[in-house]
């Protein structure tokens, strides 16, 4: 099950320089190691963070499940919760065909910034605003350590 943080629909979103998985496969990222952890270090530092985690290779509702809210987060606050689908981030569809305006939406993302989400909550649609906050560390680390990983596995595989 693949799974994102979203400080956004994050990883993808926010790392707009890598690539991100789709459909459930990932791709290689096209940086060295080095270059790539400086990278994702110095976007994640200065990027607005949601604090919600969900699947993206499941569509339900027309949108992603937020399958957890972290707690103390932007979304927490705003009221955002496990079962609410996101369909829309300031109008426009939470859709795979959509993902180059969402990119390009979100990567200019700080803290401080306000964002809508549309969400589908027991069938009914709601509009939740919420304030973006920086990345915590924690969540920074792992992030990056999770990429590392598999810079580290497709080393590991080119090898052989």
């Amino acid at each position: 099950m693949s799974r994102r943080l979203l400080t956004a629909l994050l990883a993808a979103m926010v790392l707009t320089a890598l690539p991100a998985p789709a459909g459930g496969e990932a791709k290689r990222c096209p940086y060295p190691m080095k270059e790539c952890l400086e990278r994702m270090s110095e976007r994640m530092k200065s990027s607005g963070w949601v604090g919600i985690e969900y699947d993206d290779s499941c569509v339900v509702a027309g949108g992603y499940r937020v399958e957890k809210v972290v707690q103390g987060s932007p979304a927490e606050h705003a009221g955002l919760q496990p079962g609410d689908v996101l369909y829309a981030l300031n109008g426009v569809r939470i859709v795979p065909q959509n993902s180059p305006a969402l990119v390009a939406a979100r990567k200019d993302w700080k803290p401080g910034q306000s964002v809508t989400y549309t969400i589908k909550r027991e069938g009914a649609d709601r509009e939740i605003r919420l304030t973006l906050a920086p990345m915590p560390a924690d969540v920074m680390a792992r992030w990056i350590g999770d990429h590392m990983k598999q810079h580290a596995a497709a080393d590991s595989a080119a090898s052989k």
